[in-house]
């Protein structure tokens, strides 16, 4: 492959994936082109690059892109993240939404479904905890073929060694010839659809936690950035987005701080920050835009104390200060909060 020819190669998948490739990569990337060239008859990476350039060859640009994506995924990939999410993250959230009895996980860039699975196993594995709660996973890939395998849940003998306790193995998993195909109840835990991170993500409603792993690795701090933006704009106010272990907020976005008894790579929102999302501000109940505030830092304590009472009244924490803002739906003088 020449110089020239992956340079225009760089800035297709740039511009279709955000996945950035280096230099070191030209040999793998034309190995993984081999099989797109064949299936389009195309006799160079230079006649591939030309159709790229064709207008309305957008299934030629996501073959592309699939092809030399990374889909690095395995079973609990660190592990440490995941017991977090069961010991601390799952039951924190249970007793903030004892009212609603419904908490929304989002498992961005999910590749071939270990990592949605993972989280639908430990849930099957809380039993009655969650008689009564309805508990919606989404997991969402730009490579139909990765979606594909995802939602087949079929998965070779390396990849359920990858990760994947032998216990879990023999009580989530049956043998299908020389593979392992996962339960149907794990399954049917699982929502799978296509979407692309640089894409508008406001039809998916508001979640309670977000896993974007080692996905921002792969991006430049502009895109780092733009798709932080569009994760706030879809946490709610008290959720929890979670990185991978060598991935931070920091320096690509101010709507987020770590959470300070996290092992690594749990993030909220900032109480001080104002959550602009695609440039609006929080949304309340209804979805209505809430008034833009005034930039403060709170401590822990008032945050807690504002949860508390917003939990009481059955409100979200942004509808609560909607209100105090006289801007919500229950607004009015008997309603805000009481100064002093």
């Amino acid at each position: 492959m020449m110089m020239h020819e992956f340079e225009a190669l760089r800035r297709v998948l740039r511009d279709y994936s955000g996945a950035e490739l280096k230099e070191n990569t030209i040999a793998i990337v034309d190995a993984k082109l081999a099989p797109v060239l064949k299936a389009y008859q195309l006799l160079s990476i230079g006649d591939l690059t030309a159709a790229l350039m064709q207008p309305g060859n957008d299934c030629l640009r996501q073959r592309v892109a699939e092809a030399v994506a990374v889909n690095e995924s395995y079973f609990f990939r660190n592990r440490e993240c995941f017991s977090y999410v069961s010991d601390v993250l799952l039951p924190r959230l249970m007793e903030r939404r004892a009212h609603a009895r419904r908490i929304r996980i989002w498992c961005a860039a999910c590749s071939t479904g270990q990592e949605p699975y993972s989280v639908a196993m430990l849930l099957a594995d809380m039993g009655a905890t969650l008689n009564g709660w309805t508990i919606e996973i989404l997991a969402t890939d730009f490579s139909q073929a990765a979606l594909q395998k995802a939602r087949e849940g079929l998965y070779t003998q390396f990849e359920v060694q990858r990760g994947l306790p032998a216990t879990k193995l023999i009580k989530y998993f049956e043998k299908s010839d020389a593979a392992w195909r996962i339960d149907p109840d794990i399954r049917r835990r699982v929502g799978f659809r296509e979407h692309n991170l640089l894409e508008d993500c406001a039809g998916f409603g508001r979640f309670d936690v977000i896993l974007c792993r080692n996905v921002l690795i792969y991006f430049d701090a502009a895109l780092r950035a733009a798709v932080l933006k569009r994760l706030a704009g879809q946490l709610e106010t008290d959720g929890y987005l979670i990185l991978g272990a060598a991935e931070t907020t920091t320096g690509h976005s101010r709507d987020f701080v770590r959470v300070e008894d996290s092992r690594s790579g749990v993030f909220r929102l900032d109480p001080g920050a104002a959550h602009t999302g695609e440039g609006q501000g929080f949304l309340a109940e209804g979805g209505e835009p809430m008034a833009q505030f005034r930039s403060v830092k709170l401590d822990r304590a008032t945050v807690d104390s504002l949860e508390a009472k917003a939990r009481a009244r059955g409100l979200t924490l942004a509808s609560l200060l909607a209100e105090f803002a006289g801007t919500g739906p229950h607004a009015g003088p008997s309603n805000g909060l009481k100064r002093g």
